[in-house]
């Protein structure tokens, strides 16, 4: 009998390359499809029980949302584009990067009107208001002066309404008149077959944002009408959020860098990036431009409503516009 051959071993050139293990594998896809966004709307759900058994100071539940909020607008985005098919023509980490960025970018007007830090003063609006300092020279260029309205208990249920009107003056003598109304309101809620329910409505706070003048800011006067035995305060805080001419700005060059990826990564359909970057857009214009005194998380929800109603259809009517001004060459089909 012939002896068999010996079996040859493997050289260094032989060596098979480490293949990821099937755990590694399972993870990676994982963390690309469905993790981030039932980890956004888990955490979304705990902060909004969180509030509503108030365990958690609003203003901490409603950053919270605008964070999970934000994780599942970019990963509508960026999901697409992670994948392994595409894994030639863009890197993961960059869609990854520009949509962090763009978090952050979205989310400092808002945590910082959320999130204001301590007050400046605390003022009672009353008669022994009057010549009191608001902001201190060199203190400030920019508060959000904050009403906050107290009014007694009531016995029966009736709307009722406080009106005020602050007057602000300068070092240099110019006046800013701060006015509005805040109170509480009776409103039948309907219940479906069981008929109808009261429901409480409370509006007791409003901001107003102002630009210190020359100097410093204190008040001028302070008249308070509508309901009697009512009384207000006034918080005064250092404005973060940025200008509205900034934050338009920002919005346009958003939508139209969204915009053109859109159009580059497929040029024939498709406008995903540019709808939730508007939409996103939008909720932050709409949640800056809002006056309430103590904004939380309903607020934040409102805005993102808004936000969506008004972005999504616009940004859908761009993309459509922007594909008829440069139509997409179409490659002649072959005989």
């Amino acid at each position: 009998m012939s002896r068999s051959a010996p079996r040859r071993r493997p050289g260094a050139g032989g060596k098979r390359a480490p293949q990821p293990s099937i755990r590694r594998l399972l993870i990676a896809d994982a963390l690309r499809s469905w993790v981030p966004p039932t980890a956004a709307v888990a955490v979304l759900a705990v902060a909004m029980l969180l509030d509503t058994i108030e365990l958690v100071p609003d203003g901490i539940a409603a950053a919270i949302s605008v964070v999970a909020f934000l994780v599942l607008a970019t990963f509508l985005a960026v999901g697409p584009l992670i994948t392994d098919e595409h894994r030639d023509r863009i890197r993961p980490a960059v869609p990854v990067a520009v949509g962090a960025v763009a978090m952050a970018l979205l989310a400092y007007p808002i945590v910082v009107r959320l999130l204001p830090g301590p007050p400046l003063r605390e003022l009672a609006l009353d008669a022994t208001a009057k010549g009191a300092v608001v902001v201190a020279p060199q203190e400030a260029s920019r508060i959000d002066f904050v009403v906050d309205a107290h009014l007694p208990l009531a016995a029966d249920r009736r709307d009722r309404t406080l009106h005020y009107d602050v007057d602000l003056v300068d070092d240099a003598g110019a006046h800013d008149h701060v006015a509005g109304e805040v109170g509480d309101s009776w409103r039948m809620r309907r219940l479906g077959r069981r008929g109808s329910a009261p429901s409480h409505l409370e509006h007791l706070s409003a901001s107003s944002a102002v630009d210190v003048g020359a100097g410093g800011l204190r008040v001028g006067d302070v008249t308070l009408t509508g309901e009697s035995h009512a009384t207000a305060s006034a918080l005064v805080y250092r404005r973060r959020t940025p200008p509205t001419a900034l934050l338009y700005a920002a919005t346009a060059l958003l939508v139209l860098g969204a915009l053109a990826f859109d159009l580059w990564w497929d040029p024939a359909a498709g406008s995903t990036t540019t709808m939730v970057t508007a939409s996103a857009c939008a909720a932050v214009l709409v949640f800056a431009a809002g006056g309430a005194g103590h904004p939380g998380i309903r607020d934040v929800i409102g805005a993102a409503l808004v936000g969506t109603l008004v972005g999504t259809p616009a940004a859908g009517a761009a993309a459509w516009l922007a594909r008829l001004v440069a139509p997409v060459p179409r490659t002649r089909r072959r005989a």
